[in-house]
């Protein structure tokens, strides 16, 4: 695959030329510098030696006139050898000057300084051939001559000559090359200044192109993770394609969103439409119902709940989950539902109904399988009968915080045509219920035993609560608290607020036995279930129970055995009632208990709270209370 240069690349190439530029230019002058340098130290050196040979030629002359004295007291072979010897080297050093010097001006100072050298040598030879000739005296008239000492003056004005105008020659190059390579160095230092400056403004306007750009390529990807409208980069670069691609990929992912959410909405909305709209209203039963949606329509299931009856007194529970999620789940899950109610009104038995559900499902459903709980009420008496295929058994709440799970077990439907189910069978009390559940509301954290610990925990804390409005929301509210749901949840609550089918619905009666541990716990219980279904919105259910609290305690205090509590509701009133047959105990009205007496406090209390009190003894104690609530009838 051939590499392709990016655009952001060639601009930084290009970018890099500039400092590269100056730096070549840097180089440049350097370089001459250096030349001119090299250029100086040549010219020092060969005027030196130009003048080390003009001092050499005054040096030989001096010798060379030594030796034609020397010969002139010792006439002989040796003494004029040297004299000739040191004659031949000023000549040669006389031409040698000549070649060294260049330019017309040097080389005629030159020459002139070697002529009158000539001229010199010339009459020492001429002294010399005197003496050799037996003529001392015409030698000595040859150097009296006064045009002898003239050619010595002139030598010496000739050498004088040659030497400053080397010197002079030499300055003026020094001072030329000093002037150049004082431009140079302006120059330089001018280049260098303004280099610098470029590839500062250069650079930097780069950078802050660059870093405008990316900025508001990072913020068009915050604009575009929180869907709101962005302006596009401008540009043909890198930095504009990334926002192109940046603003393709959100389209995609709105378009994905979009389609999550309406296959969200659908499976959702079907779930909730197969799910019952309006639970009947049974009585004796407390229901309360929770329904949580799997935060991503992938994992909308077949997760329900249900509750109908059999007859006028047998009552029908499920609860169940259909495996796999989306619109196929929640389908199936509507059928199953349904043909458990089917199957119920022809023969009630839990096992049969799910030994019949569980064929038909194999049959007509190949490869779904469901999990469920089934179960029948018998509001005469609470017996209630199950059977389960799969599914995690429903809690049951007893007196007092006891809580327990049912045991039973059975295969989950859909597997085997010919699986058998069992029925089992366990008795509810008024005060005591029974939560339903499936597996989404325990596993949300993908942990089973933390999940049934943090479950029965929520179920023990509102079932002590007793107030609250709808008891399954509070449950699924609890466990479901910061966390985001991944798969559907259900809750179910059945409570028993009172059995028997005879009498009222505007008059009941329970029966509390003090011996019994958690007795008057459950009775509470019934009274406030079945009270706040008869009450508006806003009653103070608190007040209620304290008040109902202080009486039944009143009654573990003073009865060995049997009471009777009562709610009746008349004139858009409700009157609590409790009867027992204990030691009458004192109730003087509006009366302030003593603080140090343990007895009196209660029944103060009592009467704070509640509208009116009535306290008879006739053959034990007799409490008429006209609770703080208001009733939907009165409304």
């Amino acid at each position: 695959m051939p590499l392709v240069r990016s655009k952001i690349q060639s601009q930084a190439i290009l970018l890099s030329i500039v400092p590269l530029a100056f730096l070549l230019v840097f180089l440049g002058v350097v370089v001459l510098l250096n030349l001119r340098a090299t250029e100086m130290t040549t010219w020092t050196r060969h005027a030196t030696a130009v003048l080390d040979r003009s001092d050499a030629i005054l040096t030989s002359f001096g010798s060379t006139n030594q030796a034609a004295i020397d010969y002139t007291q010792h006439p002989g072979p040796k003494t004029l050898k040297t004299f000739q010897a040191r004659s031949a080297a000023v000549r040669t050093q006389a031409r040698q000057l000549i070649q060294m010097v260049d330019g017309p001006a040097k080389k005629q100072s030159a020459a002139q300084y070697s002529a009158v050298s000539l001229r010199i040598l010339a009459l020492l030879d001429e002294y010399i051939a005197d003496i050799r000739s037996g003529h001392p005296a015409q030698a000595r008239a040859l150097v009296a001559r006064p045009s002898t000492r003239a050619l010595a003056a002139s030598f010496q004005v000739a050498k004088a000559n040659f030497d400053r105008s080397e010197r002079q020659l030499t300055s003026s190059r020094f001072r030329g090359m000093r002037d150049q390579i004082n431009l140079y160095g302006y120059i330089l230092l001018g280049l260098t200044f303004f280099g610098i400056l470029l590839t500062l403004l250069t650079t930097g306007r780069f950078g802050l192109s660059i870093a405008r750009r990316l900025r508001t390529l990072a913020h068009n990807a915050e604009l575009l993770g929180a869907g709101q409208s962005t302006t596009p980069v401008s540009g043909d670069d890198e930095i504009a394609e990334l926002d192109r691609i940046y603003h393709e990929m959100a389209q995609r992912i709105h378009d994905t969103l979009s389609a999550y959410r309406r296959e969200h909405y659908i499976a959702s909305t079907l779930q909730r439409a197969l799910l019952p709209q309006v639970l009947p209203k049974v009585p004796g039963l407390r229901v309360d119902t929770a329904y949580a949606a799997a935060a991503h329509a992938a994992e909308i299931g077949g997760d329900w709940y249900d509750v109908f009856k059999l007859d006028d007194t047998t009552v029908g529970i499920s609860v169940g989950d259909v495996a796999g999620h989306g619109l196929r789940a929640a389908a199936i899950m509507g059928s199953v539902r349904q043909a458990i109610r089917i199957s119920a009104r022809v023969r009630s038995d839990p096992g049969t109904v799910l030994d019949r559900v569980n064929r038909a499902l194999c049959a007509d459903e190949a490869g779904v399988i469901v999990t469920a709980f089934f179960a029948t009420i018998d509001m005469r008496n609470g017996q209630t009968r199950f059977a389960v295929a799969g599914h995690p058994l429903p809690l049951v709440l007893h007196s007092g915080t006891e809580v327990e799970q049912l045991t039973g077990e059975g295969l989950i439907l859909g597997v085997d045509p010919r699986a058998e189910y069992r029925s089992f069978d366990v008795e509810l009390r008024a005060g005591e219920a029974l939560v339903g559940f499936t597996d989404g509301l325990i596993e949300v954290r993908r942990d089973y035993f933390k999940g049934m610990d943090d479950l029965i925990e929520a179920v023990k804390v509102e079932y002590g609560a007793m107030t609250s409005e709808n008891i399954a929301e509070q449950i699924k509210d609890r466990i479901l608290a910061n966390v985001e749901p991944v798969d559907d949840s259900a809750v179910l609550f059945v409570g028993i607020t009172h059995l028997g089918v005879n009498g009222s619905s505007q008059k009941k009666t329970w029966t509390v036995d003090v011996r019994e541990r958690g007795a008057a716990y459950r009775v509470r219980r019934a009274v406030l279930w079945d009270l706040s279904s008869r009450v508006s919105a806003g009653s103070d259910l608190s007040g209620v129970e304290l008040i109902l609290g202080e009486l039944l305690s009143n009654v573990a205090q003073h009865t060995p055995g049997q009471a009777e509590v009562g709610l009746e509701f008349q004139d858009g009133e409700a009157r609590l009632l409790v009867r027992d047959n204990g030691k009458p105990f004192k109730s003087e009205d509006g009366e302030m208990p003593d603080a140090l007496s343990p007895s009196g406090r209660g029944l103060h209390l009592v009467r704070s709270l509640a509208r009116s009190v009535e306290v008879h003894h006739n053959g034990g104690n007799n409490i008429a209370v006209v609770l703080p609530v208001n009733t939907l009838d009165a409304a």
